[in-house]
């Protein structure tokens, strides 16, 4: 039971959260007007492949008096739905303009979410129903339809985001025998295979942070160049993190903005400099002051060997 928790219900739970709290800030409206699902992010576009297709699966179990494989079906969803969609959309919900990709992601998640819980009714009765309650504006599960399989199968799409997730795979474990973190960006990557669509390869080179995909390689080939400008980038990631971690010490809401003051020299100054732009989108945070501001609170710490003393206050 601790590992279905732990694997299952908890995962979904978190995605449920992670839209609520979103859906919440920016009051989502679900009878807003549909963004055409050819016209949506092409993990959009994945994820109600993916959906399309668990909906006829456990229909065909069910139908069976097989509740066993269906079950197994969900889970999986449910993995790729929190390890791949949610992980890799955050920034489209972050943001803080309203624009049509930030609808199509809500309206995304948002059907995907209501027709998960309707799927998992008859297999966590509970669960669902709190779920269903909140997204239908009190409506039961158990007293709607159960989904009809909806037009969105793509099975190109879904070929695509396989080939990408072996590619990222793949490129993590480059990374990793050479020990670079993912954090520290680095000029390009070649793969093996044939050339992915645009807007997918474009998804491997956020995920593995390079700047540039190559494909057709016989082996993965790694440029594993640090240049001064890829270093003080990789730095102001380490410093996001560091910002991050101290939003949450400090109790700031997710919708919070903030002033940050640093202490700093050398290369870690430079990385504030060169990148507080990034930083301050990343952080939600409206100014960034050499100092230790009046109304700080902040800590002294560490960026490989580096220090650097990092405050904030609530704007």
């Amino acid at each position: 039971m601790k590992e279905v928790v732990q694997q299952f219900f908890l995962p979904l739970w978190n995605c449920y959260s992670f839209f609520v709290t979103y859906a919440r800030l920016d009051e989502f409206d679900p009878s807003a007007p549909q963004v055409p699902v050819g016209e949506r992010h092409v993990l959009d576009r994945w994820l109600l492949s993916r959906l399309a297709g668990l909906v006829d699966g456990v229909t065909a179990g069910l139908d069976h008096y097989d509740a066993n494989e269906p079950a197994r079906k969900i889970q999986r969803f449910v993995d790729d739905l929190s390890n791949w969609y949610v992980r890799r959309s955050r920034r489209r919900f972050w943001k803080s303009q309203s624009d049509r990709d930030k609808l199509a992601a809500y309206q995304t998640l948002y059907e995907t979410l209501s027709t998960v819980s309707r799927l998992m009714a008859p297999f966590a009765p509970f669960m669902s129903e709190s779920m269903f309650r909140n997204l239908s504006r009190g409506k039961s599960v158990h007293l709607s339809d159960f989904p009809e399989t909806p037009p969105w199968h793509d099975a190109g799409v879904e070929a695509s985001m396989a080939r990408a997730r072996l590619a990222v795979e793949a490129g993590l474990a480059a990374r990793d025998a050479v020990r670079i973190k993912v954090r520290q960006p680095l000029a390009s990557i070649a793969l093996p295979g044939d050339p992915l669509p645009e807007d997918v390869a474009a998804i491997v080179r956020e995920e593995l942070n390079v700047k540039k995909t190559t494909f057709g390689a016989s082996e993965v080939q790694l440029d594993t160049e640090i240049t001064e400008e890829l270093k003080l980038e990789g730095l102001a990631r380490e410093i996001v993190r560091l910002i991050q971690d101290r939003r949450k010490k400090t109790g700031l809401n997710v919708e919070d903005r903030i002033h940050i003051c640093f202490e700093a020299d050398g290369l870690l100054q430079r990385a504030i400099e060169k990148h507080a732009d990034y930083i301050k989108n990343e952080t939600l945070a409206v100014t960034i002051e050499h100092g230790k501001g009046d109304g700080c609170e902040g800590e002294q710490l560490m960026i490989e060997g580096e220090q650097i003393w990092i405050g904030l206050r609530r704007s």
